[in-house]
């Protein structure tokens, strides 16, 4: 019907935006390499946290939001899971290539998987398990080019990132009522806190607090609420698939910015990683479509 399928366009177009807003952080960490890790991630946390703030008061006042504005008992685990994610993702596109953190980042399907099996029970089909075992394959490639090169740091909070972010998504699922934008924000939050406790607190220049201003608010704040807005229209795995644009679009800009090349090993892991992400994703797609 005709009111679908805009609805399904205006769901793709949202996914891509958000998506495409990620793939940039990469820019703004190597626009402010000259800072240390601990005043970024202090700064572009706390204005990520106060974008997602004004957008919880928004919800909470058209009463999307019930009395304990969407807390759940999981909730404080979720939120400590989402301050370390954010902090653990800063902390790596500042010690590493950009490549290296999506490439890992694009492991999360797998991640999640394995938690949820842990924790929840649930149940891991063979597909997965294969497209597992082959991400795992190309991400040794990657993280073995890494050796001595001084990136193994910044590919190890990469790998903490992700399972936090896996944590949240399966902790999430056992209380699916609970708001992803209070727990988001707290995470945020105490992402920002954290950081600025650790930071030297020199000045910064009015160049350089405009450019942290726009890196949280794309990256933490914008990408986040037009992400879960343009989902509610369009299957989740159609979504996610759309999401994988990040892995290759975030290195491109920072070759084409600042000639940021990750190497062979990089970019055949990658492609790895790709391909088992996709071929296991494809099921879902075919069944989405077909219903």
């Amino acid at each position: 019907m005709p009111g679908e399928k805009s609805a399904r366009r205006r769901g793709v177009l949202l996914v891509l935006v958000a998506t495409v807003l990620w793939s940039m952080a990469g820019l703004f960490a190597r626009l402010l390499a000259h800072l240390d890790i601990w005043t970024v991630m202090g700064w572009r946390a706390l204005f990520g946290a106060a974008s997602i703030a004004v957008v919880g008061l928004i919800e909470w006042r058209r009463g999307r939001l019930d009395n304990v504005f969407g807390f759940g008992p999981l909730s404080p685990v979720v939120a400590l899971l989402a301050m370390i994610a954010i902090s653990a993702y800063t902390a790596s596109v500042m010690t590493t290539t950009i490549a290296d953190v999506m490439v890992i980042y694009a492991t999360l399907p797998f991640v999640a998987a394995a938690i949820g099996f842990v924790i929840n029970g649930e149940r891991v089909s063979p597909r997965t398990l294969a497209a597992a075992a082959v991400a795992l394959l190309g991400i040794i490639i990657m993280v073995a080019s890494g050796l001595g090169s001084g990136r193994v740091l910044g590919q190890a909070l990469s790998m903490l990132m992700t399972l936090a972010f896996a944590g949240m998504i399966v902790l999430q699922r056992r209380q699916p009522k609970a708001s992803m934008i209070v727990v988001n924000c707290l995470g945020a939050l105490g992402s920002g806190i954290f950081g600025l406790a650790n930071s030297p607190l020199e000045p910064i220049g009015l160049h350089d607090f405009v450019i942290l201003f726009v890196f949280g608010l794309t990256t933490i704040g914008l990408a986040f609420v037009i992400f879960m807005e343009g989902a509610k229209f369009i299957p989740s795995a159609e979504a996610g698939l759309i999401s994988l644009l990040d892995v290759v679009l975030g290195p491109v800009w920072v070759f084409l910015a600042f000639g940021e090349n990750p190497g062979l090993p990089t970019m055949l892991g990658g492609a790895i990683v790709l391909a088992a992400a996709i071929w296991r994703m494809a099921p879902e797609l075919r069944r989405e479509r077909v219903i």
